[in-house]
């Protein structure tokens, strides 16, 4: 029961944490980084690629009930938020699995980053026609100056903060988890 309420307050954190949300300076504004995947990494991390999803699940929930930092984005914004990071979660999460080291975190990070590169790009160019009628070739000539260095960059700001934190935290969910077999 204690791995569920750490999830969902790691899910209400990120949630929060999506209220930080800024444009970076070398990109177009309608992109902005927020660091509300940096709970889910720290769940995955902690609990499992399956806690760290559900944070992100829980996390789309609040913004969708609750209201998110964004509103311009709508359903589509929440939807291709929660693709990214379920993305970067998932795949970091699994990899983490087979090989939980301070070296397989660091490769689980840079993997969940370059998958999430990837799937949002696709995603955008097959889905962002759809829903905001932008034609796809626009989309398509955002790829390199734009579409792959954001999510480049936002998935290597969250790597790097979830790396830095996950260590000094880990001690207090141990702590109030109780259950130290799944460590």
């Amino acid at each position: 029961m204690r791995r569920f309420t750490h999830v969902a307050v790691l899910g209400a954190i990120a949630f929060i944490l999506m209220r930080v949300a800024f444009s970076l300076p070398f990109l177009p504004a309608f992109l902005k980084y927020d660091p509300s995947e940096v709970p889910a990494l720290i769940a995955t991390f902690a609990f499992g690629p399956l806690a760290g999803l559900s944070v992100e699940m829980l996390k789309a929930l609040l913004v969708q009930v609750l209201g998110g930092p964004d509103p311009s984005g709508g359903v589509f914004g929440v939807f291709m938020n929660l693709l990214a990071g379920a993305t970067l979660v998932g795949v970091a999460g699994w990899y983490y699995l087979i090989e939980h080291t301070k070296p397989g975190a660091v490769r689980a990070l840079v993997f969940g980053v370059l998958a999430m590169t990837g799937v949002m790009i696709v995603a955008n160019i097959l889905l962002t026609p759809i829903f905001f009628g932008i034609p796809r070739a626009q989309v398509i000539a955002l790829v390199l100056p734009a579409l792959l260095p954001f999510n480049l960059v936002k998935g290597g700001m969250s790597a790097l903060i979830t790396f830095y934190l996950y260590k000094r935290v880990r001690g207090y969910l141990y702590e109030w988890v109780g259950d130290r077999a799944v460590w």
